[in-house]
């Protein structure tokens, strides 16, 4: 049985009901139990698969097809097509949307550096850290940023922590967060995911709110570096910070990534893969 076919399928099908409760209430399967077969932790029993096959109305063999070929198989069946009420609420369409991830995103779990140019402090280029982790079958990014020059005694800079949910779309990664000591700002962040077997580095775009007293809203290209799994935390934070933009502790790929420019004979701002 290949485990992951399943989750991906399993996901698939989800994503044409209301909501995942309701999947988990008509079929009398406990929801973190059921999270386990979408984040593909382990296989239903043959009584249990056999209730969802029946469920969706899809045979056992269909399930475990590669996800392109079932998802091709079904989208020919009308009578699972998703169609929202007006009582289906928003939220339930986007837990939907998050199960439906056609990205590895377990692949991109563990810890990274976050650069990207301060708007606190104009000319220099901020270093934050997070960690993108698995939760109950979604996934999330932790991020913290240190606003206080790594060259100044003082390290004792206001912290920002953002949450985000993590969400694998239309071939890019798309992360929606909140600022969770204030709680008054939201940023959004579209990256381009990488389709080499290990995670290095990633990269795209950021939009979020000016540090300055007028909170003007700005869009900037942003650099993920990847650490790893095993990182302590601690040590991992002691770097960051805001640098001078030609500081010699920044690598020149970093700088280069972050730079903010239009093209020339460019309409739009755009994110630049790697």
């Amino acid at each position: 049985m290949s485990i992951k076919n399943l989750s991906d399928n399993l996901r698939l099908l989800c994503s044409y009901k209301k909501s995942i409760s309701n999947v988990c209430r008509d079929l009398k399967i406990n929801r973190q139990q059921f999270n386990k077969y979408l984040s593909g932790k382990t296989a239903p029993s043959s009584n249990n698969l056999r209730k969802i096959c029946d469920y969706f109305g899809v045979e056992e063999h269909e399930i475990m097809l590669p996800n392109q070929d079932f998802n091709d198989l079904i989208s020919a069946r009308p009578t699972i097509e998703y169609s929202p009420s007006n009582n289906t609420s928003i939220f339930e369409e986007i837990e939907a949307i998050i199960l439906h991830s056609n990205i590895d995103l377990p692949k991109y779990e563990g810890a990274y550096y976050i650069y990207y140019h301060s708007t606190s402090f104009p000319k220099k280029i901020l270093k934050g850290y997070g960690v993108l982790y698995e939760n109950n079958g979604k996934h999330f990014l932790k991020w913290i940023e240190r606003l206080s020059l790594v060259d100044s005694d003082d390290q004792t800079g206001f912290l920002y922590k953002i949450k985000g949910v993590v969400i694998g779309l239309g071939n890019r990664i798309f992360i929606s967060g909140y600022e969770q000591v204030l709680k008054n700002e939201l940023a959004h962040l579209i990256l381009f995911p990488t389709y080499k077997n290990k995670v290095v580095q990633l990269s795209g775009l950021m939009l979020g709110v000016s540090g300055s007293d007028s909170r003007e809203p700005v869009c900037q290209r942003v650099f993920f570096s990847y650490i790893g799994k095993a990182v302590n935390h601690k040590e991992a934070m002691k770097s960051c910070g805001i640098y001078d933009e030609d500081s010699e502790d920044l690598d020149p790929q970093v700088r280069s990534k972050v730079k903010n420019g239009i093209v020339t004979d460019d309409t739009v701002f755009r994110g630049l893969p790697l």
